[in-house]
Parts: C-alpha cells; structure tokens; sequence
C-alpha cells in the first residue's frame, strides 16, 4: 500500500472518529444518565457544540453555539476564539439543564 494512500485512510478514519464520537457518546449518555449536570459541561468543554447533543432538543442550541463560534474564528484572534467557544458551549450547557 502507498504510503499516501495510507495517510488518507488514517485522515479519514480520525476525521469520522471526531465527528461521530461526540454525537454517539452524547445520545449514549443522555438515555443511560440524564440529566447529570457535570456530564453535559464536560462534554461540552471537550466536544464544543457537539456536547449539547446530551439533553434532548438540542439541535436549535448546536447551531446557536455553532454560529457563535464560527464568528468568533471570523472576528477574533485564533485563541480569544478558542476561550470564546470553550466557555460559551458549556455556559449555554449550564442554563439549559438548570430550566
């Protein structure tokens, strides 16, 4: 096998991994401990907007967080975007599950 070749598999299989993981350990979590407050912040400060895939109606919230990050990388330095998203996924986690 070529090494290119090689380094494609793996890209794609890591990149599948980032984007499936969050959205199947979220929906897993959510039917066996719902609820759990420091599980939703966790998720959250790990995975960004994917970790509000835990409490249910969460895709108006995804893309709200989603939105907010995405301009923050448009408007602000690399890391003040980076603080942006790290601390506005899991404050949005926060007041949604102490409704």
């Amino acid at each position: 096998m070529d090494p290119s070749t090689l380094n494609i598999i793996l890209t794609v299989i890591i990149i599948l991994g980032a984007t499936v993981l969050p959205f199947v350990l979220g929906t897993r979590l959510r039917r066996s401990k719902p609820g759990v407050l420091w599980i939703g912040l966790l998720l959250c400060f790990i995975f960004g907007p994917a970790g509000q895939v835990y409490v249910a109606g969460w895709i108006p919230w995804f893309l709200i967080v989603l939105g907010v990050s995405l301009g923050a990388q448009q408007v602000l330095s690399a890391q003040l975007a980076m603080l942006v998203m790290v601390v506005f996924s899991p404050l949005v986690m926060f007041f949604r599950m102490r409704k």
